[in-house]
């Protein structure tokens, strides 16, 4: 067994090991958005496409072959790869609007939606127990909500980003039973390069968003498309492999913990908040242990 190249005879606790690891690079990813003095569609054309061609690198170094995805698994490429796309941007576009703590806030609701679309994908029933504690979710929500001034706008986009990311954790939780990390990272990460760089062209934006890093844009773009995207995206989605989307989403949600504290460290006070956002994160975080116990419990029952 290696923690290093994890492989199906892996025990599960390293796979959760890694998922944490990957979560912690994410962590980073809020604060290098702040860093990187790009608008949010510029940034994520960057870094998609900035993450294909490292993964196109890799295939090359390691002899892997990339295959095209079946026929029929099109579409739903197309769509999740719109849906990640469009979720960075709205992602960025909150950091922009109010700051890197209040959007991962807004990010930690992910798998209370996860726990919403899962039965609708896997075609299983709502528990009682799911509804209790997403309400909890929502109050811990109002909670942030009303403890900030003027941010509503931010709340709101950072919510929607949030959504498409449970969307996408659900989707890829069926797609990566019929093709490879490597190949779902890299055909998700072109389409959405096309599909970026088609909208950004009929507004008349494709040049000057491509030339728009300066300086350390293109260091902090580089970390962000290689180590933050191209190596976490595809290590993630085959973790997906061995985990539930709802327990990835349940780890993402420590993406929070992790990107407040970086950000915190990094940029100080412009990213203190009131003791009431700290407390609403708090109740959200305790709402998802909660939820994530009471399913520990049903399958060890179930055992």
């Amino acid at each position: 067994m290696s923690l290093l190249r994890p492989t199906d005879d892996s025990p599960i606790w390293v796979h959760h090991l890694w998922m944490h690891f990957i979560v912690l690079i994410w962590g980073f990813t809020g604060a290098l958005g702040k860093l990187i003095h790009v608008e949010a569609l510029p940034l994520v054309w960057h870094r998609i496409a900035l993450a294909a061609l490292c993964m196109i690198l890799f295939a090359g170094l390691t002899r892997r072959r990339i295959v095209i995805p079946p026929r029929d698994l099109l579409a739903p490429l197309v769509l999740n790869s719109a849906i990640i796309v469009v979720h960075w941007i709205t992602f960025y576009h909150a950091i922009k609007l109010s700051n890197v703590s209040l959007t991962l806030a807004c990010l930690s609701t992910g798998p209370f939606f996860t726990s919403l679309l899962e039965p609708l994908f896997f075609k299983r029933r709502i528990l009682p127990a799911e509804i209790l504690l997403g309400g909890g979710v929502v109050a811990g929500m109002m909670l942030l909500f009303g403890s900030v001034e003027g941010h509503q706008t931010a709340i709101l986009v950072g919510l929607t980003s949030s959504i498409l990311s449970a969307l996408f954790s659900v989707m890829n939780g069926r797609i990566v039973q019929r093709m490879t990390p490597l190949d779902i990272s890299f055909w998700e990460m072109s389409m959405g390069v096309i599909m970026l760089s088609l909208y950004l062209a009929s507004q008349g934006e494709l040049t000057p968003s491509i030339l728009s890093p300066t300086g350390t844009d293109w260091v902090y773009l580089i970390i962000l498309a290689t180590f933050c995207t191209a190596f976490a995206f595809v290590q993630s989605v085959r973790i997906m492999r061995y985990l539930s989307p709802f327990t990835v989403m349940l780890t993402i949600a420590m993406e929070p913990v992790y990107g407040i504290l970086i950000a915190l460290f990094l940029f100080g006070q412009s990213e203190a908040m009131t003791p009431g956002f700290y407390l609403g994160v708090a109740m959200i975080l305790t709402m998802l242990m909660g939820d994530a116990f009471i399913k520990r419990r049903k399958r060890r029952k179930a055992a």
